[in-house]
């Protein structure tokens, strides 16, 4: 009977490992397919938001301290979408663009809109997109981790 259970915690540690690398991985997806989103399809004058790659660069992931869970969010903040514009135009500060707490994150306004901007969200269609996908390819990890096989 010892043995069974040493195999079984030892399965059970597996299984943690890989949901871990999972979610680790499934938020370097969602990362990159909100930072093309933001590319290719927000701004453009459809908005009155001007990419100037602020957003796009500041799109981070934070893991949670144990490792079962992951957010993707655009820590870009609305002084550095002016200092971004500034320096475009000329007219502003060439130093390093950081993000800083306890502001306003620019995201939220393009996401979102304001009453001078309708909303271009990129954030929750990325979500959605990646969610569904990863419903399925969960299921088969943990079926192969827990049977061996598909």
């Amino acid at each position: 009977m010892p043995e069974a259970m040493e195999e079984a915690n030892n399965e059970y540690r597996r299984a943690v490992a890989l949901s871990k690398a999972f979610i680790k991985n499934a938020g370097a997806r969602e990362q990159e397919a909100a930072q093309g989103l933001e590319r290719t399809q927000v701004g453009h004058g459809k908005s009155g938001y001007v990419p100037t790659g602020t957003l796009q660069g500041s799109i981070e992931i934070k893991i949670s301290d144990d490792g079962k869970s992951v957010s993707i969010m655009p820590m870009a903040t609305v002084a550095d979408q002016k200092r971004a514009l500034e320096a475009i135009n000329g007219s502003g500060s060439k130093k390093p663009i950081t993000s800083q707490d306890g502001v306003d994150y620019y995201g939220v306004y393009v996401e979102y809109g304001t009453y001078k901007m309708a909303a271009e969200p990129f954030m929750k269609p990325t979500g959605d997109k990646i969610a569904a996908r990863l419903d399925n390819e969960f299921e088969r990890i943990m079926r192969l981790t827990v049977l061996g096989s598909d």
